[in-house]
């Protein structure tokens, strides 16, 4: 039997190897795989849709049936990368509806009922966290940061930074601090 199933809070890379190393231990075939969405193939008579909600749920994940929550993870998905590989002088809403081929008003609706959050202000937490990734990694300065995020100066970003965290960047970097959050907690 082959199944697709959507799902919330597969954001990294990390998610799909994960799943398909658990699902693999279960029987379960992954034919398919990419942020948010999976495509199984299984023996009806050797394993069930339980157990494949087992693991998905053990790892965390969940499920997804209804349009809009779909339309939103698959959202978040986009922002993630957006952020993390994309050239930033991209504008993200342009960046968004081209991705996702709708308008940039439905999506923000749609994310913001889902998330009880804007489009904006998830990129913004991303863009913090993504900060907090570059001090830690102490390989670039705060002007290089701030470029790499879309900045036009580090000024900017560094506002930013203290209005989220209580601290400026250069604290948060001499104070050695380590307390990003997970992605898929944002």
């Amino acid at each position: 039997m082959t199944k697709e199933y959507k799902i919330k809070g597969m954001i990294c890379s990390r998610c799909l190897k994960v799943l398909k190393t658990d699902l693999k231990a279960n029987g379960v075939r992954v034919k398919e795989i990419e942020l948010g969405r999976i495509v199984v193939e299984y023996d009806s008579t050797k394993v069930d849709n339980l157990i494949i909600t087992k693991v998905l749920e053990e790892n965390e994940f969940e499920v997804i049936h209804e349009k809009g929550e779909i339309r939103a993870e698959q959202t978040k998905k986009w922002i993630i990368t957006y952020i993390w590989k994309t050239d930033l002088s991209i504008n993200l809403s342009e960046f968004i509806s081209k991705k996702m081929n709708l308008n940039y008003v439905s999506l923000s609706k749609n994310f913001s009922k889902q998330y009880g959050r804007t489009i904006e202000r998830y990129a913004l937490l991303l863009k913090i966290e993504r900060t907090k990734e570059f001090i830690g990694n102490g390989k670039i300065n705060f002007s290089e940061m701030a470029f790499a995020l879309g900045y036009q100066n580090s000024s900017a970003l560094s506002k930013q930074f203290k209005r989220e965290t209580g601290l400026s960047m250069k604290e948060y970097k001499s104070l050695g601090i380590q307390d990003r959050i997970p992605l898929d907690r944002i």
